[in-house]
């Protein structure tokens, strides 16, 4: 790591602090990326929390405290909602959160958050908060945080209920252990063990409403966290680890896509693909990216489809290429044996018609179970 990573420790003989300036311009590495956006983080975090040790977690200790209402694909999830609500709003001892988080799409302005309490009819608090530039994860979380905190702190309450359209954040919420946002995570934990010990009928439940729907307090508290628009200031901002990894993928990929479009940085081997409306497969680290995701289900298969597409697979022009004895000629007699012959001329292999598509890749892999591999 570079000096500012090191404080008093000894730098590692091949530690970036001993590189010259020189140097650590020509090295092209996470190391030196993480190295000069690392002291940009702003968040903290507990490595030996005692709630994150093994038996503390809160769910290890009250599992049956805490419930998460996941959406049913196959029910009417507004009309659920609304007797639900019905319910709980009858109940003289449940008290009702919604909590809802904004990313704007403008780097102009600052992520934000919002809080809306309720017991029965009455409103009784509502918060917003500003939470600088982190994703949409870190920002919801921060809004159920902010929820549950002020939720504990109602008189005459046994249950609470907390309505999100981030599911994910809500099962954050109640991880102790390393993560992005890992300090709201552990105020959730803290202030929910003590407000379990207090009373044994004590729980909560976490509620997804789906943000498209606007519903009832929940469209409430979205209409309230869109309308708030913090613009960016020139002090530092509140950022998270993940923020950090995000700005780093996206740069990656910025980067990728742009020399994806030189052809000579494919090689002279790589099979150009088509999605089905003609456009050019690019390439994403989504879900595992367009050829993964496709061929993922078995990994011979998708070997064998990176041997295709890359050209690396044991035939004449890789052989040639790599200078490497072995005939670089196809058993059809054709005088070079490469991927576009396989695929398209050879009488020895079963040929599909333009294969530009990874369907057509497949469905050749298919009936030519040992092309493109090593027998």
């Amino acid at each position: 790591m570079g000096k500012r990573l090191l404080k008093w420790a000894e730098p590692h003989a091949c530690s970036a602090a001993l590189m010259t300036p020189t140097m650590q311009g020509k090295v092209k590495s996470t190391v030196m990326e993480v190295d000069e956006r690392v002291h940009t983080l702003t968040e903290s975090f507990e490595l030996f929390a005692p709630e994150a040790h093994p038996g503390d977690w809160l769910l290890d200790r009250y599992a049956d405290r805490l419930c998460f209402d996941e959406c049913n694909p196959i029910q009417d999830r507004c009309l659920y909602l609304d007797e639900l609500i019905a319910t709980a709003r009858a109940d003289p001892l449940t008290v009702l959160a919604a909590a809802d988080g904004s990313v704007p799409q403008s780097n102009q302005y600052q992520a934000t958050s919002d809080t809306i309490i309720y017991k029965g009819q009455h409103k009784l608090n509502r918060t917003h908060y500003v939470s600088g530039r982190v994703t949409a994860p870190d920002v919801e979380l921060n809004a159920i945080a902010c929820a549950v905190r002020l939720a504990v702190k109602q008189a005459n309450c046994q249950h609470i209920m907390v309505f999100t359209d981030s599911m994910g954040s809500a099962h954050r919420a109640v991880d102790p252990s390393m993560h992005s946002g890992q300090a709201f995570s552990l105020s959730v934990c803290r202030a929910l063990q003590v407000w379990f010990k207090a009373d044994d009928l004590r729980h909560i439940t976490f509620v997804y409403v789906p943000s498209a729907l606007r519903w009832d307090i929940h469209g409430e508290v979205h209409k309230y966290v869109t309308e708030l628009k913090v613009r960016v200031g020139h002090r530092k901002m509140d950022n998270s680890t993940d923020t950090l990894c995000s700005q780093a993928a996206h740069s990656v990929l910025d980067l990728w896509s742009s020399t994806f479009q030189d052809p000579t940085y494919w090689g002279s081997e790589f099979l150009e693909l088509q999605w089905p409306d003609r456009w050019p497969i690019q390439p994403l680290y989504l879900n595992g990216g367009p050829w993964l995701s496709y061929f993922g289900h078995s990994i011979s298969e998708f070997t064998r489809v990176c041997w295709c597409i890359t050209g690396h697979a044991p035939i004449g022009a890789y052989y040639r290429c790599f200078k490497i004895n072995e005939p670089h000629g196809c058993t059809c007699r054709a005088a070079l044996q490469s991927c576009q012959h396989v695929l398209f001329c050879c009488r020895d292999q079963y040929s599909v018609h333009y294969p530009w598509f990874l369907r057509d890749i497949a469905l050749f892999l298919k009936h030519n179970p040992t092309a493109f591999g090593f027998n």
